[in-house]
């Protein structure tokens, strides 16, 4: 079976009637609303001891001296396509924010959660 027929066929399974697909689009999003409100609200999810380890490892990946690496290649390799004339400015604008976001995501995370409160 090809994605596209279970995509169809998952389609037709969750919508019986056609004029009730906004209703029922409705009634999923308020679904996974209420599920997601459930979970944080809920004593033990709301406590995140076991998912600190793992956060501050992701955290430690994406800004260890391996992502560094890559990063200084990617904007040498940006610095060769422009000596070349092959840079376009759409691609260099994406490799900026990206590596803004990436390496500085720390600073704005703080500065948002100072901003609130």
């Amino acid at each position: 079976m090809t994605m596209k027929a279970a995509y169809l066929k998952a389609r037709q399974l969750l919508v019986i009637d056609k004029s009730k697909e906004k209703e029922n689009r409705q009634a999923a999003k308020f679904t996974l609303f209420m599920f997601c409100a459930l979970a944080i609200f809920t004593p033990q999810f709301a406590m995140a001891n076991p998912w600190d380890g793992a956060a501050d490892w992701v955290l430690g990946v994406l800004n260890g001296g391996l992502t560094r690496t890559i990063a200084i290649i990617c904007v040498m390799a940006c610095g060769i396509a422009a000596w070349a004339g092959k840079l376009s400015i759409d691609w260099a604008v994406k490799i900026v924010v990206g590596l803004v976001f990436v390496f500085g995501s720390a600073a704005i995370v703080d500065a948002i959660i100072g901003a609130v409160g």
